[in-house]
């Protein structure tokens, strides 16, 4: 066996062991570290510059968690003056053998400023998330995101890619080694027994503007109309919003857009849910609906694809590079509300459909998303770059 590797896999990681996980980063450094700890040959060490900290240290069989406490002030003020250095006091703790950064923020900053071997793996795509930046500061916290993530990219030699979309709409901003390895999820997905309720419709993320919620609602209204006016069943037909809210102008905007739909009674908005709810969201649901503007490689159709839920999502960042209209998805432009409901309409009325895709997308998702499979190729990078 080979020598066993020290590894710093810096990202954002549940306060607890069953804390809130409704997909993004959060949810596959869950997943990649607890695949990586199983491993002989690898001795994980998760860090986690975090909010709300109570402990600094736990250990969870072989997996080694360290939080590092935030100030209670924005992320884009702290992260080089206060969160990047305490991160780096926490590695030459660890003293590993690579670091790995997830996201081109405090994390990915960290890592690439540690002075050991390291390697990132870019999360979403921060120059075009910081055009999408809102309100009185958003111009100022959208040039903060973008100047991180060129920092990141400057100083990192080696990068982790989880979507083809990313060489495609970077260009020549990637001048690092790249290795393509998309994200694991939850290998409860893939054992899972679905008991699927046809008519509940799920969509799973956090209630923010990319994520387009307000969309989805709007589809899900048009779908109702359009069946009560050609005499199809629309009663029993229910959507379910599940995922963080902050109660700011946007969730205010969901909720008023549900009320003045007349489905109140048909839309219900749970907000964040524990690992454990979140599964059973995945076995209950009949299909998942995702409307974002921007998206690179959503860990819910990772998920949904693990589990066999039928999709239909917008063509946003790399979704087509991870699903086919048609064999694996259903498929609609952003912001297309019309043909986002004709595409949910047509799966409703098409069982055939419906298990065809199904059947085709759990054979598929065992090799691209298991955490074994990705915690195998991770370290091939891990023992490549250390050599």
């Amino acid at each position: 066996m080979a020598d066993k590797l020290r590894v710093a896999l810096l990202s954002d990681y549940p306060l607890t062991e069953d804390g809130t996980q409704t997909g993004g980063v959060i949810s596959v450094t869950y997943a990649l570290a607890h695949a990586l700890a199983r491993r002989d040959d690898i001795e994980c060490h998760v860090v986690a510059s975090a909010d709300g900290v109570t402990e600094t240290y736990r250990q969870v069989g072989d997996l080694h968690v360290h939080f590092a406490k935030r100030l209670a002030l924005p992320r884009l003020l702290t992260d080089h003056l206060y969160d990047v250095p305490k991160l780096r006091r926490i590695i030459r703790e660890i003293d590993p053998d690579i670091v790995h950064g997830e996201g081109q923020d405090r994390h990915g900053l960290a890592a690439v400023a540690s002075g050991y071997p390291n390697v990132v793996t870019p999360h979403g795509v921060a120059f075009i998330e910081a055009g999408l930046q809102k309100g009185f500061l958003g111009p100022l916290k959208g040039w903060l995101m973008a100047r991180n993530e060129r920092l990141v990219f400057e100083n990192s030699k080696d990068l982790i890619i989880i979507s083809r979309y990313l060489p495609q709409i970077y260009g020549d901003l990637l001048q690092s080694n790249t290795h393509f390895i998309e994200n694991p999820i939850d290998p409860a997905f893939f054992t899972l027994k679905r008991e699927a309720v046809p008519t509940r419709l799920l969509f799973v993320g956090t209630v923010v503007p990319r994520k387009r919620v307000l969309d989805v609602v709007r589809a899900f209204t048009k779908l109702i109309e359009k069946r009560r006016n050609e005499g199809m069943e629309s009663d029993s037909i229910e959507l379910r919003i599940v995922g963080p809210v902050f109660g700011d102008e946007y969730e205010t905007s969901v909720r008023n857009q549900v009320a003045s739909s007349n489905l109140d009674k048909q839309i219900t908005i749970t907000g964040g849910v524990s690992q454990e709810q979140l599964v059973q969201e995945f076995q209950q649901a009949g299909m998942l609906l995702l409307a974002s503007q921007e998206e690179t490689a959503p860990q819910v159709i990772a998920q949904s694809l693990a589990c066999g839920l039928p999709v239909v999502a917008s063509k946003a960042g790399g979704v087509p590079y991870m699903v086919e209209h048609e064999k694996t998805a259903m498929l609609f432009e952003p912001g297309d509300i019309d043909d986002c409901a004709i595409q949910i309409n047509r799966l409703l009325n098409d069982i055939n459909l419906r298990e065809t895709m199904s059947e085709h997308i759990v054979t598929e998702a065992q090799k691209r998303f298991h955490p074994d499979s990705i915690a195998a190729a991770t370290v091939g990078v891990y023992r490549t770059i250390t050599s």
